[in-house]
């Protein structure tokens, strides 16, 4: 998969939590991060970059992107406070968007170790890519 189509499958998922506004960052004027999703929800504005590491083999530029490779969807997360409740609702909402793509979920902050960005999930797809999505200031 790639990252404008991993974007607009997070932004449509984002969309549908209760009580926040999602965006792209293009549209917030943010520049840093070519990809990521801006969510607006109780007061609050956090920034989730989109990264994604292509399937073994794939080329990317000019070729058209492959046909979806689907599959049975995972289960997602039980749902803590604070930003892991936006983190861990996130991958939810994009668990239950899902087509069938999305063949495992890691998410970051109940792991013992987390990793540097503390917020975040690992998402492992169908045809072999991965993306990333990781909270960011």
């Amino acid at each position: 998969m790639r990252p404008a189509r991993f974007q607009q499958l997070l932004l449509d998922a984002a969309a549908t939590l209760p009580g926040a506004a999602a965006k792209t960052f293009a549209d917030t004027g943010n520049t840093r991060h070519p990809y990521g999703v801006v969510i607006e929800a109780g007061g609050r504005t956090i920034n989730w970059q989109i990264a994604v590491m292509g399937a073994p083999g794939e080329k990317w530029g000019d070729h058209p992107e492959p046909e979806p490779m689907l599959g049975e969807k995972p289960a997602g997360p039980a749902m803590p406070t604070e930003l892991a409740a936006v983190e861990h609702g996130l991958v939810a909402a994009l668990l239950a968007a899902d087509p069938g793509e999305i063949a495992a979920v890691e998410v970051y902050s109940p792991l013992p170790n987390p990793p540097a960005v503390g917020h975040g999930a690992t998402i492992d797809l169908r045809d072999g890519s991965r993306a990333f999505i990781n909270h960011v200031r």
